[in-house]
Formats: C-alpha cells, structure tokens, sequence
C-alpha cells in the first residue's frame, strides 16, 4: 500500500476461516508476484484480493486486476532475457517438499483473468491441505 499509495486497493476474505496455521511465508511469493509483475506495470486502480475458503482443503485464491501474464512475460522478456526465474523454480520446490512432508496435496494453479478477450488480471488458487485436531 505505501510503495502505490493511492492507486492501490487490497482486500482479504477471511469466509469465517479461523485458527488455521499456516507454513511460514506459503502465500506471500504469490502475493509479491502480482505486485511486482502484474500491478507496478499497469496504469490507473489496482486492486489485489485475497480469499480464504475452507472445503476440504483451504483454498486461498489471489486475484489481481494486473496487466495479464503475457503482458508481463513480455516485460521480462525485454528487460532482462537471459535471467531464469528463481521464484518459480523455489515456489514449485517447496510446495513439493510440503506435499511429502505433511503428506498431502499442496498445489497451485495460474489463471488468467479475461474480459472481452483482453487480459485483465491473473489469479492464483492454492491447495492448502489442513489436518484436524480431535
């Protein structure tokens, strides 16, 4: 909020999701990924929301009204096109290591968000496996 002061608008959607422990920082290389490649670039509101819902799994969904995948993949492309994204690889690494560790299904899925056929945001939706304590 400060580094977009005006511009920028988040809301989290907790859905009466409560006393859930969560692996430190899970949600926040997503977070960073829509601020970074998708909000910075784009002109005019921003937006970011984050939903929490709980099925069978926690499912928390992060959506932001960015500049698209492409776009930004365009961006990257020509700012720096040699460099190997090491969020990606680290992000993918470690929903796998949790996966085998906690013996469940941790996963991720990118969407792109259209409206009219124009890209208008990315959303992330995380598979978050809970255990229950009796």
């Amino acid at each position: 909020k400060l580094r977009f002061k005006k511009d920028f608008n988040y809301t989290i959607n907790i859905n009466n999701v409560e006393d859930i422990m969560l692996p430190p920082l899970l949600i926040q290389p997503f977070i960073e990924n829509s601020l970074i490649h998708g909000l910075l670039h784009k002109e005019g509101q921003k937006k970011l929301t984050i939903t929490f819902e709980l099925k069978d799994l926690l499912i928390c969904v992060v959506e932001d009204n960015g500049i698209g995948r492409e776009k930004a993949k365009a961006i990257k492309l020509r700012q720096r096109s040699e460099h190997e994204s090491f969020s990606g690889k680290a992000i993918h690494k470690r929903f796998e290591i949790l996966s085998n560790v906690f013996e469940g299904n941790f996963g991720y899925v990118y969407e792109d968000v259209y409206v009219n056929n124009e890209a208008v945001g990315t959303r992330v939706i995380l598979s978050i496996p809970i255990k229950h304590k009796f």
